[in-house]
């Protein structure tokens, strides 16, 4: 790995510093950068604004598909995960994956509020780091991060209100799980100093059923669950099985995990990747949201027949679920930052209010045309029974042809909502323009939410991302968080020949 360089860069950066080697497995780095080569002139929205920080600042390595987490009780403790692929290949083969496997996964924490951040490989699906026996003249890393890697991939975090962090990693095949799929989640509860042993909440082996992107949820009502870590997963689109969402709970900090409960229901009624999202209310409610779709609408084959978005409903702990339908005509985007380029399929976002039961939201990119996408979004105030219509969340004219997607949502303590997403209208509006990232808050009006000041997370135009983070690996979900008055974002950005993860942190009064 490259994480021990030393020195300044352009832009006043100064870039990782190696702090040694944690046992065999992780190589740590402390960053505390702004970007190389930042806007001159860059909005900046008070002194509680870090700017844009390159947390993982990795020369021959990409990073991307960046969830992160704060602590609800101290906005200084932060953790951001990603998806990492190490460059092994010389030449026109440089993109293809190597004896590091498909991806790995990086967890990055912050004790400073996101100014500076330590990142390390925490999971290991192969033999950890061996030595590349390719010459060093080719240009290529000096060793495997993990050698014999398959795919390690679809890394979580998640907070409780007792101030334990969880973090989660998925393995698919790898040697050092001894073949099997295995979703593993590890806690630190000393405010980010450490982390306990690696623990299986799911193994395909035993679960008898596929495993795909997992997500937690974690029960912060302060009611008789409260405390309880839940972890979704759904079937894969690769493994001819019919397409199903699951849930488990943790009720002893992700010690032991229970019995796994089916979300969705029906057969062949889920879409192939049905994408789905847990979050808990402040009721302590479990809610899923996932899509719908025919058994013909897969990631694979173009289709422009609508899918529809669901959202399953657990009073009991992740039992049973009741579902109702959020929107019945969605149609999905042509986002080329996906596994292959051949590969669409619909992304939402959810959030709960972690003040007002009932309250949620969901907000998803709808295509209104093969020029122009919105990010659309619907809000309840009674656990999904009646939805609000839809509101359109940009701020720029819907009128014009502009690509829009990766929105993601957090609530603030102070019970408002905020809205993360990209959107190209800067440079053309395409694709494979230039983009800039966004956020606008909106407060609550009733049944639907009033949208109020939007501002730009980026430090202006940044370059299209895609084809800069190998040929596999994808780019599909960037993080959000808010705690104690700030809003925090993460996502990848081109910083040289790969994407790096980066972050920055707000003050709320910027949307004054």
């Amino acid at each position: 790995m490259s994480y021990g360089r030393t020195g300044r860069a352009s832009g006043g950066a100064w870039v990782a510093r190696s702090l040694g080697v944690r046992g065999s497995l992780l190589a740590v780095f402390l960053v505390a950068t702004l970007l190389p080569g930042h806007a001159s002139g860059a909005r900046r929205y008070g002194p509680g604004d870090t700017g844009v920080v390159n947390l993982s600042n990795t020369p021959d390595m990409a990073e991307a598909e960046q969830p992160m987490s704060v602590n609800p009780r101290n906005p200084m403790q932060i953790v951001v995960v990603s998806n990492t692929w190490q460059h092994t290949w010389p030449g026109p083969a440089s993109d293809l994956p190597g004896g590091n496997g498909i991806m790995d996964t990086t967890i990055y924490t912050s004790r400073d509020g996101g100014r500076t951040w330590k990142g390390w490989r925490m999971d290991q699906g192969g033999l950890g780091r061996v030595r590349d026996p390719l010459p060093s003249a080719l240009g290529v890393a000096p060793e495997f991060d993990d050698a014999l890697n398959v795919n390690t991939t679809d890394a979580d975090a998640a907070w409780d209100r007792h101030g334990n962090a969880y973090f989660e990693s998925g393995d698919v095949h790898g040697v050092y799980h001894g073949g099997d799929e295995v979703a593993t989640v590890w806690r630190s509860s000393d405010g980010l100093k450490t982390w306990g042993r690696g623990v299986a909440a799911v193994r395909v082996s035993q679960e008898r059923m596929e495993l795909d992107r997992p997500w937690f949820a974690v029960d912060n009502s302060g009611g008789r669950r409260d405390g309880t870590v839940y972890m979704t997963f759904e079937t894969t689109p690769f493994v001819e099985v019919p397409p199903q969402v699951y849930v488990k709970a943790s009720h002893d900090h992700g010690a032991t995990w229970g019995p796994t409960h089916r979300v969705d229901h029906g057969l062949y009624t889920t879409q192939f990747n049905p994408r789905a999202r847990p979050v808990v209310d402040a009721g302590g409610v479990l809610s899923v949201v996932y899509d719908e779709a025919p058994a013909t609408v897969t990631p694979f084959v173009a289709s422009s027949d609508p899918i529809r978005l669901v959202l399953a409903r657990s009073t009991d702990g992740g039992a049973t679920f009741l579902s109702s339908t959020v929107d019945a005509d969605v149609h999905r985007v042509t986002s080329p930052d996906e596994a292959l380029s051949s590969y669409t399929e619909m992304i939402s976002a959810i959030a709960a209010d972690p003040t007002h039961p009932g309250r949620l939201a969901v907000a998803w990119p709808q295509a209104t045309n093969a020029a122009s996408s919105r990010i659309v979004m619907r809000y309840t105030t009674n656990g999904g029974r009646t939805w609000s219509p839809r509101i359109d969340v940009p701020d720029d004219p819907a009128t014009r042809a502009v690509q829009h997607d990766h929105v993601a949502l957090t609530w603030t303590q102070d019970g408002r909502l905020v809205a993360l997403w990209r959107d190209r209208r800067c440079c053309g509006g395409a694709w494979d323009d230039r983009y800039q990232q966004w956020a606008r808050i909106f407060t609550p009006a009733g049944t639907t939410l009033r949208g109020g000041r939007t501002i730009e997370m980026t430090e202006g135009p940044q370059q299209n991302t895609t084809g800069h983070h190998s040929l596999l690996m994808p780019d599909e979900f960037d993080g959000i968080g808010s705690s104690g008055g700030y809003l925090m974002a993460s996502w990848s950005q081109l910083t040289g020949t790969y994407t790096d993860v980066v972050f920055r942190r707000v003050p709320l009064t910027a949307f004054d």
